[in-house]
């Protein structure tokens, strides 16, 4: 599998495949790099894909983040990964904490090195306040992250290098209950939601997130809470082509707040998904891929 070095040791891993122009895909919480490959079949002839295993997922599923703060990690990665790869002038796309990560990137180094962005159901800022409801789980969002509190709390105290089969038994299933929940928001289809609640099993949970690595997961958990993740002063630096994939029915971000971005960055030309919620890729696959490839097909016109 091919990985990159990084300066801080970690060895990133991640997927290259397609030829042309190329294109970097960051993924969501609880993605990995695979997850993107069904709906690039139909590009793989005219485009190039690179896509990152971000730390605690897919295959970098055992890295520990290099700070508890989570998107600027990500986006230290994903310069050095640009660096590596010496990418000429890719297109970035990232979803949900992929589209994130991308925005901590903008905030840190800018977009000058990309062609085109694409942004996929992630509102641009976190945290709701008296001023702002569009954040991170809509009307829910108090009620889900103290939840969050109440459980880190409780982890924190029995050490981090405590192995997950060893946490108290209730303490791993309320964990797991919460990872279900998050998990939850991502769809807009009963069936899918339904799905997704197995995740609150542990061996099910497995297949997405990696649970000995529930440190990382943590201070995800805490990072969301506690960090500066209000991306809107930035978004005026965006000079490129950019484009906005929405779910019309996501529950994890509201729709009107993602959409609110044109205000900041007027160029960028908003595509809704009828009947789909935030997993935008998995209950609109076909209608994903077509725009997928319209969006990199116009980058390089």
């Amino acid at each position: 599998m091919p990985h990159l070095r990084l300066s801080d040791g970690a060895r990133l891993h991640y997927l290259d495949v397609g030829r042309g122009p190329p294109c970097v895909l960051l993924h969501g919480f609880g993605m990995q790099a695979a997850h993107f490959v069904p709906f690039l079949l139909p590009q793989l002839r005219r485009h190039r894909f690179v896509m990152l295993d971000m730390r605690g997922f897919g295959g970098s599923r055992r890295l520990r983040l290099r700070s508890p703060d989570l998107l600027r990690s990500h986006a230290l990665d994903l310069h050095e990964a640009l660096d590596q790869l010496k990418l000429d002038r890719p297109a970035l796309g990232g979803i949900s904490m992929g589209a994130a990560t991308s925005l901590a990137y903008l905030r840190l180094h800018g977009f000058d090195r990309f062609r085109a962005y694409l942004h996929i159901d992630q509102a641009p800022r976190v945290l709701n306040d008296h001023s702002y409801k569009d954040g991170l789980f809509g009307d829910d969002q108090s009620d889900i992250l103290a939840s969050w509190s109440g459980i880190g709390d409780r982890l924190e105290a029995c050490g981090r290098e405590t192995p997950f089969r060893r946490l108290p038994p209730d303490l791993r299933r309320a964990f797991t209950g919460v990872l279900a929940r998050f998990f939850s928001y991502a769809f807009h289809r009963r069936l899918a939601r339904a799905f997704s609640g197995a995740v609150r099993y542990e061996r099910f949970a497995r297949g997405f997130v990696e649970p000995d690595n529930w440190p990382l997961y943590l201070d995800a958990m805490r990072a969301y809470r506690t960090e500066d993740y209000d991306f809107r002063p930035s978004l005026g630096r965006i000079a490129i082509p950019m484009q906005i994939f929405v779910g019309t029915e996501s529950r994890m971000y509201p729709p009107a707040g993602q959409i609110a971005m044109r205000e900041h960055v007027p160029h960028a030309k908003v595509i809704s998904f009828a009947r789909a919620g935030h997993a935008v890729p998995i209950e609109a696959p076909i209608r994903f891929s077509r725009a997928l490839g319209d969006f990199l097909d116009a980058s390089v016109a």
